[in-house]
Formats: structure tokens, sequence, C-alpha cells
């Protein structure tokens, strides 16, 4: 997709400040964000494309000479100016920017709590005018203004202005204004919204020691801000990373897709989820909506580079990727940016560079996640591998595999290093683990026989359909009628829907209960066709394997960090997944399994 497409199928307009005429100490929150508000209105519109506050916020007017960097077909400017203690003077222009024609200009005399409907009015009437360019029959969002408390809704502003800065405090100060807000109108959905972006703020910038509980604040308030408005595009993006993270692809593509449905002209919220996208396979669609950003937020920070070096490095551009990636300021944006970067120089076999990169990454793992410890290239590998939610393959993998074989044989050239108190052994419905003279109890699962599988052939790479206790079968084998196919579609489809339903309303009990039936009837489709209703060919019986392996393996070890950390942490470090699975320990172990 190339930017100039884009841009001939839309309009594009530019919101600039709205100037405030008169004395500004005392000018109360909600004037100070009605230009963001406008900006998060127009967006809402398909065929109308909003350029970001981020490259309009400072052009102080029309004449400004960066208007013309913009690109945009018109501009909205206006001003407020004080008639009395509580009454404002709202002035609206719209201007053509091909021959700085005047189009529309009004004014609107509103008092402080009448200004929310005026940017209804505004809306309509700027969108009116446009009207022949907007396809009114393709609106992703039945606009409407929600109605808060407008002491409730100040706080929500000062909140998301918190948020902007992008560090701990001042997402904390954030929060207490959500906070606030919520305790003048329960039902403030964006409230909500508020809240979990300031977890998931803290959340991706990797507070490791807090991961569990960021992803689970993110996660959580973002389904109360969904309970109240199911079309929070915000919320909805959160929960489709949240979900991403958990394994649960189909539901984080579910939620993804929805917020871009319900705003597909928010650039950074297009950012986020075409990150998203890449690890559920979908990089050119990823390329697609970072080239739209681009567009709509021309100006835009450098958080955007390395986002688009992520999306270039999946799609194999390894020279695009590596591009992008030196343009970034601050290469601790992520801690394993630099290894994405080293596995580039990897593919274009610039191995000096590569070494450069990968040492930044070794140096940013013990800081960020070896709390200041020393750590060895096989833990930094592992953790890259363990930590990344890939759907399916990625390039990293023969970097990977490169990274790999020097720790391999050093491994060979050791004498063996026994734990004698190692054991891993199923005894019903129950396995007793014992590791570094700890012992514990956990339920049956079956990630917990792969694991052993894994346990019984240190250092081999196993193929993830032999966990699966799957065959594939050859081209032309019939394996089950179709009626029975379209039955096993319509059930898998019900379930998904059962379970999303479950997930929104809180029902942990019934997900549990729905997600096992869903995963028995997965597992049994794919050994006996494919969902096409065709004979299951390779690719789609390894994805399915793969990716339920990973999931299986990834979860048993989730439960395990609470019971035995030590023993979570071992797996964790020493286990590789993906289409070969293998069990590598920094030292050879002897198990009694």
């Amino acid at each position: 997709m190339e930017i100039a497409n884009y841009k001939e199928s839309t309009t594009t307009v530019a919101v600039l400040p709205f100037q405030i005429l008169g004395e500004t100490a005392s000018m109360s929150p909600v004037i100070m964000g009605f230009t963001e508000d406008l900006i998060v209105n127009f967006s809402k519109f398909i065929g109308l494309s909003v350029i970001s506050q981020y490259s309009t916020s400072g052009i102080t007017s029309n004449s400004d000479a960066s208007i013309s960097q913009l690109g945009t077909d018109y501009i909205i400017t206006g001003s407020f100016r004080p008639l009395d203690e509580n009454r404002y003077r709202i002035a609206i222009k719209l201007i053509r920017t091909r021959d700085n024609k005047l189009v529309f200009a009004g004014n609107h005399d509103e008092t402080l709590g009448a200004i929310l409907n005026t940017q209804n009015t505004v809306t309509e009437q700027i969108v009116s005018i446009l009207q022949r360019r907007i396809n009114h029959d393709l609106l992703s969002y039945s606009y409407r203004k929600e109605s808060v408390d407008l002491a409730a809704y100040e706080n929500w502003l000062l909140g998301m202005n918190l948020l902007k800065r992008g560090t701990v405090e001042s997402d904390l100060k954030a929060r207490k204004h959500f906070e606030m807000a919520l305790e003048i109108d329960p039902q403030f959905a964006r409230a909500y919204t508020g809240i979990s972006l300031s977890y998931f703020n803290e959340w991706s910038c990797q507070l490791w020691e807090r991961w569990e509980i960021s992803q689970k604040g993110a996660h959580e308030y973002a389904l109360k801000a969904i309970e109240l408005d199911e079309n929070d595009y915000i919320s909805l993006a959160v929960l489709g990373r949240t979900f991403l993270y958990l394994g649960d692809f189909d539901k984080s593509e579910h939620f993804l897709r929805k917020s871009l449905r319900m705003n597909p002209n928010d650039a950074d919220n297009l950012i986020l989820i075409a990150f998203c996208m890449v690890y559920l396979g979908y990089a050119k669609e990823a390329e697609e909506l970072f080239l739209k950003a681009q567009v709509l937020n021309p100006l835009h920070p450098d958080i955007y580079f390395p986002h688009a070096s992520f999306i270039y490095f999946e799609l194999g551009d390894f020279e695009k990727s590596v591009e992008f990636a030196e343009k970034v300021k601050d290469s601790s944006v992520w801690t394993d940016f630099t290894a994405y970067v080293a596995a580039a120089y990897y593919h274009l076999s610039r191995f000096d560079k590569m070494q450069s990169y990968w040492d930044k990454y070794i140096a940013l793992h013990k800081k960020n996640i070896n709390k200041g410890k020393e750590n060895t290239k096989e833990q930094a590998l592992q953790w890259q591998i363990m930590v990344n939610p890939y759907k399916s393959n990625s390039n990293l993998e023969p970097f990977w595999d490169y990274m790999g074989r020097e720790h391999q044989e050093q491994i060979k050239s050791n004498k063996p290093v026994f734990n004698n108190k190692a054991s891993f052994i199923q005894n019903g419905e129950l396995w007793e683990l014992e590791y570094s003279n700890e012992s514990v109890v956990m339920k049956d699962a079956k990630g917990l026989h792969d694991i052993v599988r894994l346990l019984e052939r240190p250092e081999e790479q196993i193929h993830c359909t032999d966990l699966m206790g799957s065959v594939l079968e050859a081209e032309g084998t019939a394996l089950a009628d179709g009626r029975a196919v379209q039955d096993y579609k319509a059930k898998i489809q019900s379930l998904q829907e059962e379970l999303l339903d479950a997930e929104e309303m809180g029902l942990t009990s019934k997900v549990v209960q729905l997600r096992e039936e869903y995963e028995t009837l997965i597992d049994h489709l794919s050994q006996v066709t494919g969902l096409s209703n065709k004979i299951r060919k390779s690719g789609s019986s390894l994805e399915k394997a793969r990716s339920a392996v990973t999931w299986r393996i990834r979860s048993a070890i989730k439960k395990m960090e609470k019971a035995h950390p030590k023993l979570a942490k071992h797996l964790s470090n020493s286990i590789k997944t993906g289409t070969y699975c293998s069990y590598a320990p920094e030292a050879p172990h002897y198990w009694n399994l």
C-alpha cells in the first residue's frame, strides 16, 4: 500500500490548536482539551482522515509554514474568547488548503457546561460540509458524545494529559484523576479506559517486577470499560494486546479488528494494532497500518521507528528494517529491540554490527530482566524466545539457532552436572515435581506431558507434531465426511462466541470449562481434516500443532511459577518452543521421570 494511494481515497483534515484570547491562568481543562476532542470525533468517520495532534500541537495559525508538511485538504482552526465569568465565544473556521479559501465560519456563545454539546455541533457542521467526500453509509461509529458530569470529564482530561508524559510517576498521578472521575460518575467508561492505559504504560515500559500486576490491571480495567461502552476503541486495542500475550490469538485478533473498525484513523492506536498484527502473522497488513499512521501523523514521535523496524524485519526486508532501526535515538525503547536489530544484521551477513547490537541487548537484559546480576548469552536468548508471543514462525528463528550453536557446543564439552533431587512424576491426576530440594504437587495439564517428553530427550529437537501425538495424513485420504466437518465448525464458532461472552462477564469457572471443550474439539478436528473442508495439508496441521504445544507449555510453566518459582524459571530458561521444541539446560540434569 503506497501513501499516495491512501491519500487519494480520503479527505484529510488538520485541527489546529484553538487559540485562547484573554486570561489563560484559570482556564478550565475542558477548554484546553477541546482541540483533542475534536480530533477524536472527526477520526471516527471512515473516509475522513485527521492529522494527529502530535503533528499540529506546535502550529499557531493557518499561515504557519509547517502546514505544508502535513499534506492536508482542509484546516480547522478557531479560538475561545471569554464573554463573562462563565460564558465563552467559540469561533470556528474551515479553510481549504489548495487555495487558502475560507469554506465555513461560525460562532457559538456557550457556557462552560455546554461546551461538550458544542463539540457535537461543530463536528456535525464540518462533516455536513464535507459530506460529498465522506461515505456516511460506512460510518465506523455512530457518533455520539457521552453524557458525563463536567467535573468527571475534567479529571479525565487531566489524567490523559499526564499519561502523555510516559513516566511511571505521571502514570500514577493520572490514575488518581481517573479514580476521582469514577467517584463522581461510576458509569464513565473512559475513566476505566484511562486506568487501563496507566497500567498498560507500565506493562509496555517493561517494569518486569510488576509485569503480571500491570498486565492484569490493563486487562481488567479495559474489560470494565467495554462493559459500559462496547465501542471504546482504545480499550478494545488494549484487550487485543493483553490477550495476545496470554496466548489467546483468536480473541486477540477479534478485539484488535473491532478496535480498528471503531476508529480507523487514530495514528497512535494504528501503531499499537500494527505491532500486535505482526505477532499474529499479518506483517503485510501491519505495514499498511504503519503507512497510514505516517500519513495521519507526519511529525510523529521516534517510537514509530522501532515499530517500523520490527514490521519490516518480519516482512523479510532487512535493509529497510535496519534503516529504521538506525533512526532510533533510544535503543532501550523495549528490552529486546536491539536483539531484533542484531537479527536483521545477521540476515544481512554483517556480523560486526550484529555483535554490536547483541552486546547492547545483553546489557539491557542484565539491567531490566536480571536486576543487574550477570547473565549468560543462553539466558538472554531463551528469555527472548519465551517472551515474544508469535502465533507462527518468525524470522528470528535462524538467528536464534545461530546464537545457540556456540552454547550447544559448550554443553557437549562439559562433564555432566546432576541434580540428584530432580523429578517429574505423574501420579494419577496429580504430578509430583521436585527440584532444588523443593517439592510441589500440581494438577494434571497437557503442558506437563509435553514438558516431560522434552526432559526425557535433552538437547534433542523434537517436532511439535510428535508432542501433539498427531500424524500428517497423505493427500487424498478422507478422514471425515462433509456433514461432520460442518457440525464441528459450527460448534467451534458457537464455543468461541460463548467464550468471549463469558470472559467479558468475568465468569471464570465457565471460561475454564468452555476453553477445555474448545481445545478438545480443535485437537480432534486438526487430526481428521482441515478447517476448509479439504484434506488437511502439512502446513495447516503444523501450524495448529505448533501453536497448541507452545500455548500448553507456556501455560503449564506459568501455573508453576507460584507453586515452584525455581523450577518454573529453570524450565523457562531451558525450553524452546516452536516448530521444533527442545530442552537445553545450561548444565545437564538428571531427571527421575
